[in-house]
């Protein structure tokens, strides 16, 4: 057993059967049709989703897994309305995402969606406190409190006024984490949430994420390359080519 995956089983994420998770779960919350996406290099159009159907219920835990150019870090931004596709439809709690307008697509996302970036994405000028703040912020609202809150759930209360080049990385994911949790989403995606990380850290983020769903009903989909990782989830679908290929 890989060090990483036995360290999470060893904090008590383990994976779940996926007859029972499924089975105590009653409708769809993500479901995509037909969903197309391309991109252009000079004159050559490369197709990096090719017609996708996919169904995800709510509290489900899923993880996208393939080669490096498959689609997965694509998929999960057209999911969750970062990347317009040319073709289909993203439903997301009954909510066809594409047909709103700009703005309304905005506030939905900031209500509604939760993301993590593999990368952080903080604001390097602005506190840990002030970097989960920012969509209370967006959405015109003052949520200092509901950001306290937030980082004393993923352990990091005491890090508030911190800088991020002061935390170290895993404590900068959990910021991160913290930040998409605030305005409470329904969804929550991450994309290699645990890349930057050691097993230690890549454990306590993963236990964070799990804690989300189980304790507050969150459906998680996450985007990573450790198979080990994968197998801790409800379900894995494997990405190649821009199509889903199979599903565990």
């Amino acid at each position: 057993m890989a060090p990483g995956q036995d360290l999470l089983r060893r904090r008590g994420l383990r994976a779940a059967p996926g007859s029972r998770t499924l089975s105590r779960m009653s409708d769809v919350i993500i479901e995509t049709i037909d969903l197309h996406r391309s991109y252009r290099i000079g004159r050559k159009s490369i197709e990096v989703l090719h017609g996708i159907d996919l169904r995800i219920q709510r509290g489900e835990k899923v993880f996208l897994c393939g080669p490096s150019g498959a689609g997965k870090t694509t998929l999960l931004y057209t999911l969750a309305g970062l990347e317009h596709p040319e073709k289909g439809r993203v439903h997301i709690d009954g909510t066809d995402l594409y047909a709103l307008d700009r703005r309304a697509q905005a506030r939905f996302r900031n209500k509604r969606i939760g993301y993590v970036f593999q990368n952080y994405h903080l604001l390097p000028e602005l506190t840990a406190l002030e970097n989960v703040a920012v969509p209370g912020a967006i959405s015109g609202n003052d949520t200092t409190a509901l950001a306290l809150k937030a980082l004393e759930r993923v352990g990091l209360g005491d890090r508030a006024e911190h800088l991020p080049a002061e935390l170290s990385g895993g404590e900068q994911q959990r910021v991160a984490i913290a930040r998409a949790i605030v305005n409470e989403p329904q969804v929550l995606f991450a994309d290699e949430p645990t890349g930057n990380l050691d097993s230690r850290n890549s454990a306590e983020i993963m236990r964070i994420l799990f804690d989300l769903v189980e304790e507050h009903g969150v459906t998680l989909v996450v985007v990573t390359h450790d198979q080990n990782l994968a197998k801790i989830g409800d379900r894995t679908l494997v990405i190649k080519d821009g199509s889903i290929h199979s599903a565990e």
